[in-house]
């Protein structure tokens, strides 16, 4: 008995290492495709959070999306901006808010680097089959659960129903993040 626990336990470590180490090469491999666009991981998930809302927003709330400092953001933005991938406005409501909206540059680029992604990745899973490929779905997901229950457990929350918000946050992370955090800023008058 103690070595049908231990086997799994091991296994169990085995898979936590092998998770662990997908996320380290694929920030890795992420980061490298960047370089000949001249953008940092921090500028690309502020870059294309833009371009997924494709509205102005606030500073505030690419901040809370990116999880970076406001003094980090600025930066990130003056770079875009320089790069004329992003443009800086003030609300017409109130004045002193900053909002950034992506132009039209930095929508083509998203574009041009999430095509080469998805061109590598049908290139990668092109050895396994569609039932191969349903197994894997299925379990990927079911380790997003186990993460979101853990993540959630002192919240309360419905895991299913924040499952299927999820999948709305590569549609428009701003928008996820402001519903997801309950906030409805009116700075820039609109919706998606």
């Amino acid at each position: 008995m103690t070595d049908i626990i231990e086997t799994r336990r091991e296994r169990i470590i085995s898979i936590r290492d092998a998770f662990i180490s997908l996320m380290w090469t694929a920030q890795r491999q992420f980061s490298i495709r960047l370089q000949p666009f001249g953008l940092t991981k921090p500028q690309f998930m502020a870059l294309s959070a833009l371009a997924a809302h494709n509205q102005p927003c606030t500073m505030g709330d690419l901040r809370e999306v990116t999880f970076q400092d406001g003094p980090t953001m600025t930066g990130i933005i003056n770079r875009l901006i320089k790069m004329g991938y992003v443009e800086r406005t003030r609300s017409q409501v109130d004045r002193r808010v900053v909002l950034v909206q992506v132009a039209d540059a930095g929508i083509e680029v998203v574009k041009q680097i999430e095509q080469e992604a998805l061109h590598d990745d049908l290139c990668g899973y092109a050895a396994l089959n569609d039932d191969e490929l349903t197994n894997m779905e299925q379990l990927l997901t079911y380790t997003l659960r186990m993460y979101l229950r853990r993540y959630m457990a002192s919240q309360n929350v419905d895991v299913e129903e924040t499952l299927k918000k999820l999948k709305m946050f590569k549609k428009d992370p701003i928008y996820y993040a402001k519903m997801h955090n309950g906030k409805h800023h009116a700075e820039n008058g609109a919706n998606p």
